[in-house]
């Protein structure tokens, strides 16, 4: 991926998470990835190494072309549970941010599920 710009403070971050962390954002931004500009993510441990607690902190940020960016921020204790959860949120985004861009081009109409079509 070649616009992502991954930043841990104090957060060993090994290549198997790494080699994750690029794959599940490729996937995520499949549908808009000519749209995407950068990529940032920023994990720190936010209470230093000796304390327990939501302690993991994950800042991700999507700056599309259009300068507009998608901000997704997430705590947890436990590293892998903390990625996950963002890469799932951010795949969600994605996903509503495409939906409302076909509306857009549909004319804004949405379809309602168990709706009669009008027999006109």
């Amino acid at each position: 991926m070649s616009h992502l710009n991954l930043r841990c403070d104090e957060v060993p971050l090994g290549a198997q998470l790494r080699s994750y962390i690029e794959q599940r954002l490729d996937q995520a931004i499949a549908k808009l990835r000519d749209k995407v500009h950068e990529i940032n993510l920023k994990i720190e441990d936010i209470n230093g190494p000796d304390r327990k607690g939501l302690d993991k902190q994950a800042k991700l940020e999507v700056r599309w072309r259009n300068k507009q960016s998608l901000v997704i921020e997430d705590k947890d204790s436990k590293l892998g549970v903390l990625i996950h959860r963002v890469m799932d949120r951010l795949a969600a985004s994605i996903e509503r941010r495409t939906q409302r861009h076909q509306e857009k081009r549909k004319g804004g109409k949405r379809s309602l599920p168990n709706q009669p079509k009008d027999p006109r």
